[in-house]
């Protein structure tokens, strides 16, 4: 029987080693904008794009601050895009075991990502750590045009990787777990730190703190230990 395993990017297999809004503010500092206000605005408009799946939509948040703030002509919202899409990616980091838990799993089982953003910005850093070479498929919710929780991207990685058993890694119960779960595939919720507020996560097979947990199958209930052995 072979079982092909998702797994979720941002807070799973990667992140952030700076804050995002201390990220905002080294975009921005140069120009002397407010960093306060202009973020709330930033990161509505961001999150509104990525909502929606529109393309561009951290040049689209970055359009709010460039009308608002008397800036040089070569500040445009696309100039500011690039420069703090580069400094987000650099500041991402991997968790701890996810690269050794990858590689584990895309020996011996088709292995994918699903991850919501936009397209370039997730793929950047995949690539910036290697990831993108140890997985078969990749799913962005903005290149798909639509975004976890919804069952069609799931049913989306269901077809690109043809199997009798599907897995599902991630950190945000309501987007990953429940999710997944709805669209038929078995699922390990990653709490971080102890750090959720779920209670009663019913709807995920496993519970770990790290997805580095999972380089000890033998921890795992027998439905999920054979897609982690070695």
């Amino acid at each position: 029987m072979t079982t092909a395993v998702y797994f979720d990017l941002d807070g799973t297999l990667c992140t952030y080693d700076k804050s995002f809004e201390s990220l905002f503010r080294q975009t921005v500092s140069p120009y002397d904008i407010p960093t306060a206000t202009a973020y709330d605005a930033y990161v509505e408009h961001l999150l509104d794009a990525l909502d929606r799946c529109e393309p561009d939509p951290y040049r689209r948040a970055f359009v709010t601050i460039v009308t608002k703030h008397d800036l040089e002509a070569d500040v445009t919202p696309a100039t500011l895009a690039a420069d703090h899409c580069e400094r987000e990616v650099d500041a991402t980091v991997t968790t701890t075991g996810a690269t050794e838990v990858l590689e584990s799993v895309a020996a011996t089982n088709p292995t994918g990502i699903i991850t919501n953003g936009d397209g370039d910005q997730q793929r950047a850093k995949l690539e910036c750590h290697g990831l993108d070479d140890r997985v078969d498929e990749v799913l962005v919710s903005n290149e798909q045009g639509v975004r976890k929780p919804d069952r069609e991207l799931f049913a989306t990685a269901k077809a690109r990787l043809p199997a009798d058993d599907y897995v599902y890694v991630g950190d945000s119960y309501e987007e990953d777990i429940v999710g997944a779960r709805d669209a038929g595939f078995r699922t390990v919720y990653v709490t971080g730190a102890g750090e959720t507020d779920v209670e009663e996560p019913t709807a995920a097979d496993a519970v770990v703190e790290k997805v580095g947990e999972l380089r000890d199958p033998g921890s795992l209930p027998g439905v999920l230990e054979d897609a982690f052995g070695s």
